[in-house]
């Protein structure tokens, strides 16, 4: 049993690949922390030389930071995180812990231990950062890479940073690609030489949120978060999943109907079964979803989580480093809208069990 969300230390990644500028955005980060809280900062660096933490170092007072180099906490050095994590705790108890995983790492590995029930008694995962270079999307030097990808699925809040250096076609490129992403962002926002607003790292956690590739009502959608407008707690985000039921949301239009799912994280599903639904697509009466335009979706299944598509009659799986809950959505062009309930008891049939008691 996990204690209370007020009880535990709020914990963020602020991730992005070598040189896009994580340590600057962490420096400032830190300056714009409250007078009266003490702050820990865990740095990973690759290397065996830790120039960062020395950086981070010379803040100022209410900050600890902890290094761990030689490798990455994301794989090779995992388990100094867990002890870097609970050496931070047993001194000085912190009220917020900031993670800045090496540039080369795949930083789902670190949400996954920090949702391990043990953990999750003392950490909370809070709002994930990730920095982008507005210009490597030109560079498949990057685009290519899958941790580069990966950073930027994990990514809560996408920062593009560095745009004082980027022209405007590269921005405007950069921004389309994080208006498409699926599942949408919190929020996106540019910003030069790693400012970000610290009112960011506590962005409320809503998973009722959408960025729609079809062409619905501007009023359908849900207005980005900017530094501007100061999110409201996490407490107060409407309609959370509860248990293992999920939020469910529809929009019509113009013939175009759409529905979406979220699920808690604390849910698991069948790999298999979640396979079969997206085959059983190619079969439009079977499901009831004549017309059946795009499937997509995001699950936690017992052998890992992984990104299901259909695309003009092809299914396809693939591993996916997002986490922050389970989704599936579906556009369907008709008359009328399908029974979306009849696919709601598909998906709910394919639930295992809570993914806190997996490894009960």
């Amino acid at each position: 049993m996990t204690e209370t969300s007020a009880a535990r230390i709020p914990v963020n990644l602020i991730t992005g690949f070598l040189g896009v500028g994580k340590t600057t955005a962490v420096a400032n980060l830190l300056a714009g922390k409250p007078a009266d809280e003490f702050w820990a900062v865990v740095v990973n660096e690759f290397g065996e030389v830790g120039i960062d933490g020395a950086t981070l170092s010379v803040a100022g007072d209410g900050l600890q930071v902890a290094e761990v180099p030689g490798g990455c906490i994301c794989c090779t050095t995992s388990p100094m995180l867990r002890v870097n994590l609970n050496k931070l705790v047993q001194g000085r108890r912190p009220d917020r812990i900031l993670i800045e995983p090496s540039g080369l790492g795949h930083p789902a590995g670190i949400i996954d231990l920090l949702r391990d029930p043990f953990m999750a008694k003392t950490f909370e995962v809070r709002a994930v950062l990730t920095l982008v270079d507005a210009r490597h999307l030109e560079d498949a030097r990057y685009t290519r890479n899958e941790t580069w990808r990966d950073q930027i699925e994990l990514a809560d809040v996408l920062v593009l940073n560095k745009v004082d250096l980027a022209d405007a076609e590269q921005i405007d490129r950069a921004e389309a690609m994080g208006r498409a992403l699926f599942p949408p962002k919190l929020a996106m926002v540019s910003t030069r030489k790693g400012v970000i607003d610290p009112a960011l790292l506590d962005a409320p956690l809503d998973p009722a949120r959408w960025i729609s590739e079809h062409k619905l009502p501007e009023a359908h959608q849900h207005a980005p978060l900017t530094p501007s407008r100061k999110p409201a707690s996490v407490a107060a985000s409407a309609e959370l999943p509860q248990g293992d039921l999920p939020v469910r949301k529809t929009q019509s239009s113009l013939g175009s109907h759409a529905c979406g799912w979220v699920f808690s994280d604390q849910v698991m599903f069948d790999s298999g079964a979640i396979a079969d639904l997206f085959e059983a697509m190619n079969d439009a009466t079977s499901l009831d979803l004549v017309g059946l335009q795009r499937a997509k979706g995001v699950f936690q299944t017992e052998r890992d989580w992984y990104r299901f598509d259909w695309v003009d009659g092809y299914p396809s799986a693939n591993l996916s480093a997002w986490r922050r809950d389970t989704r599936f959505e579906l556009i369907v062009a008709a008359e009328q809208a399908p029974d979306w309930q009849a696919v709601e008891q598909r998906l709910l049939a394919a639930r295992i069990r809570p993914a806190a008691n997996a490894s009960a």
